[in-house]
């Protein structure tokens, strides 16, 4: 499966298998097909079967597209997050970011998912990355979980790409139930670490510190600087740390 979408949402699929399995599927692909089309689906034969295999992922959906039933509440999940600009209020500069691939697409696209009779659609309250989020407990809430993977995609050690949504989130300064003693559960003690950073953290001398929104400076073992930011990581010159990180150069 190629999972980078194109901006119009479409992706390849390629299998290799057993050659009855992959006839009998083909046979499947087209029964369902001919299904959608006596549901009113009038766009082409290859478009349908290519559709075919999204009703195949929900195979309560399929089961009742073939009998002539009426299909269950849908249950394949997506979760999309929707950005406009100015110009995108006004309808005319209108771009979608699925989470997923972290990857552009058309409005239009967006459009026709949710014009989907196969889709239960759930519009959720906007995330404002923006504000101060805190708890009192050492658990971190769904919300404050969603803002913190919005604002930092990857792992925030220097040179991790692992996506933000398969990391843990790391309390910066430690959390401690004595008042003044540790950081808190909040927006701007909180970062994504994958699980082998995370541990490095913790039982290994790398340390780091939060600069500002979206910047972190690491130091290993041996007093190397790292500056890290949603994008890149730049190594720091050790002698410009102390006076400013931000402006330091890399070698």
């Amino acid at each position: 499966f190629h999972g980078d979408a194109q901006p119009d949402g479409t992706a390849e699929l390629f299998a290799r298998g057993d050659w009855k399995d992959l006839h009998d599927l083909h046979q499947t692909l087209t029964h369902v097909a001919a299904a959608l089309k006596a549901a009113g689906d009038d766009t082409g034969l290859d478009v349908r079967r290519a559709r075919a295999l999204g009703v195949l992922a929900d195979p309560a959906q399929a089961l009742a597209l073939l009998n002539g039933a009426e299909a269950p509440a849908p249950s394949k999940q997506a979760v999309l997050y929707l950005h406009l600009t100015d110009l995108g209020l006004l309808g005319l500069d209108p771009v979608a970011l699925n989470d997923t691939t972290r990857h552009a697409m058309l409005a239009q696209q967006v459009r026709d998912w949710l014009a989907r009779t196969d889709t239960h659609v759930t519009v959720k309250p906007v995330l404002d990355l923006n504000e101060d989020l805190h708890t009192e407990s050492y658990a971190i809430p769904h919300r404050l979980r969603e803002q913190t993977q919005l604002l930092h995609p990857t792992c925030v050690f220097p040179f991790c790409t692992r996506p933000s949504r398969r990391c843990d989130l790391d309390h910066i300064d430690a959390w401690s139930t004595e008042p003044g003693q540790g950081g808190a559960t909040c927006t701007h003690n909180l970062a994504p670490l994958c699980r082998h950073h995370h541990r490095l953290k913790t039982h290994t001398p790398w340390t780091y510190r939060r600069l500002d929104t979206r910047q972190f400076l690491w130091t290993d073992p041996h007093g190397f600087h790292y500056l890290r930011d949603h994008a890149r990581t730049t190594i720091v010159d050790p002698h410009r740390v102390a006076d400013d990180p931000l402006e330091a150069p890399s070698h």
